[in-house]
């Protein structure tokens, strides 16, 4: 930014609270250039039919979205190579499902309990992260939400999200099927699973990067701003003391 250059970045914004401050702060410094942040599952197609869904009052008021983000264990190894610098599960993995429940409620959550465990990766435990975490948080609007996130599918990547209104739930990703085939087999019936984010994802981050080029060219603001990242990146790190603690933690924006 500094360099005049737009910026599209990754998340999460930062692993602490003075990184993403600081990062906010020069992107506010900068205010004639484009700066988007990677949420790209606002992208996807079911995604964003369920919002047009909840924006058009077809559920009513939404008061609770439950999250399931789970990582494929045959990529465990490759990820232990940055698990000690990623800010942990919830900051790595879960940001995505921060974003979402924040999007979906269109609130922000007052306070988190969390809890982890490791069963069988030992080496997880060791540099202070879980296999596995759950979270469970209350809005300031009354709303829920809970996250189920782990680093350890033996099926494949598995992604679920179900946003329950007044009137009717939305349910997203039940099976994470690889495409439209179910086999029938001595074996039984089933599907294949889709086995990485990029598969699972691949409309999305085409779509994210079509929408922050024509950002550029037109130069109206992005629909995802710098302080989406900041705030979900605050409640992730609430989230993660929450979990070291063991007590329940009201989230603080800084």
């Amino acid at each position: 930014l500094e360099a005049g250059k737009h910026v599209f970045c990754e998340k999460p914004l930062g692993v602490t609270i003075e990184e993403c401050l600081a990062a906010e702060k020069v992107v506010n410094a900068h205010p004639g250039l484009i700066f988007q942040l990677g949420f790209m599952r606002r992208f996807d197609p079911s995604y964003r039919y369920a919002m047009e869904k909840i924006r058009a009052g077809v559920i009513g008021e939404p008061y609770f979205v439950k999250a399931v983000g789970l990582d494929p264990l045959k990529l465990l190894p490759g990820a232990m190579n940055f698990l000690a610098t990623s800010g942990g599960i919830f900051v790595d993995m879960a940001i995505h499902d921060i974003d979402l429940m924040r999007w979906f409620l269109g609130a922000e959550p007052e306070t988190v309990f969390a809890v982890g465990t490791t069963f069988g990766f030992p080496e997880i435990a060791k540099i202070g992260d879980v296999e596995a975490g759950c979270a469970l948080y209350r809005f300031e609007n009354g709303a829920m939400a809970t996250i189920h996130t782990s680093r350890t599918a033996p099926h494949g990547y598995h992604i679920e999200t179900e946003i329950v209104g007044t009137k009717g739930v939305i349910r997203i990703g039940q099976v994470p099927a690889k495409n439209g085939a179910v086999l029938y087999t001595e074996n039984g019936v089933g599907v294949d699973c889709v086995e990485a984010f990029p598969e699972r994802f691949e409309t999305a981050f085409l779509e994210e990067k079509k929408a922050f080029v024509e950002s550029v060219r037109s130069g109206v603001a992005p629909e995802i701003k710098v302080s989406d990242g900041v705030r979900s990146a605050q409640i992730a790190i609430a989230t993660t003391r929450a979990l070291q603690s063991g007590e329940l933690v009201n989230i603080k924006f800084a």
